[in-house]
């Protein structure tokens, strides 16, 4: 009886801790724009360079790679690792001096954990440029 006792405890324990993990997501890039949705040169150049791209997020840390990357200097902190009531939310900082040029820098990442399905809308901003997508858990 006891062992029986022990091993349900045990199933449910792994079965808790399943339900808990943090699945990290494969992202795919479908829209760029910028804050005054301007045409230019750079944003054309960003379109045709990354709509269709990956990129690949840890929950955990929030490290961005592949297609579109948040890690340089300093690294990303994650506000949120999201829910079925929340967003995944990750902001990096540059401040002036710590690396791109010569002025500060920010990322941020949010990802519409909460969406039902496995499509989960993003959007990312670097500075003033903003990337629009779905996230898949992998």
């Amino acid at each position: 009886m006891l062992r029986i006792a022990v091993f349900v405890a045990l199933v449910l324990a792994g079965m808790a801790a399943r339900a808990q993990e943090v699945r990290d997501y494969l992202c795919t890039v479908e829209r760029v724009s910028n804050a005054d949705d301007a045409e230019s040169r750079f944003l054309e150049m960003q379109r045709k360079t990354l709509a269709g791209k990956q990129f690949s997020v840890s929950r955990r840390t929030g490290v961005m790679t592949g297609a579109l990357k948040n890690s340089f200097i300093t690294q990303p902190e994650v506000i949120d690792v999201g829910s079925a009531d929340n967003s995944f939310k990750a902001v990096t900082t540059l401040r002036p001096g710590q690396g791109r040029g010569p002025g500060s820098n920010i990322n941020v990442l949010v990802v519409r954990e909460f969406e039902p399905g496995q499509n989960k809308p993003f959007i990312f901003l670097d500075n003033e440029d903003l990337y629009f997508g779905k996230c898949r858990h992998f």
